[in-house]
């Protein structure tokens, strides 16, 4: 089901179809102990938000495609970056 998901918003997106202009979690429902992980992964303090990034990269299995879906690319690209999984942009500072 959650893979069906994600082909469609893919489509979608690919499609021109989706009125989302980031691509969010796709199943992190407003409240749950997941999405409010994921809002500690934007923290200010930065150990708060490692500490948040590796317990939900933990839960994924360290898989970078798992981790990405469950919490959206926005919040996923950095750490993925620091991690070396993810060629981020000259100038960025890891």
């Amino acid at each position: 089901k959650f893979a069906e998901k994600v082909t469609e918003m893919a489509k979608m997106q690919s499609e021109g179809q989706s009125k989302a202009k980031n691509m969010a979690p796709l199943d992190a429902p407003r409240g749950t102990v997941r999405w409010k992980l994921i809002r500690l992964m934007t923290w200010i303090d930065s150990s708060v938000k490692r500490s948040a990034c590796e317990l939900l990269w933990a839960l994924c299995n360290e898989d970078a495609t798992e981790f990405v879906l469950r919490t959206g690319f926005g919040n996923s690209v950095y750490f993925l970056g620091n991690k070396g999984l993810v060629n981020l942009p000259a100038g960025v500072d890891v």
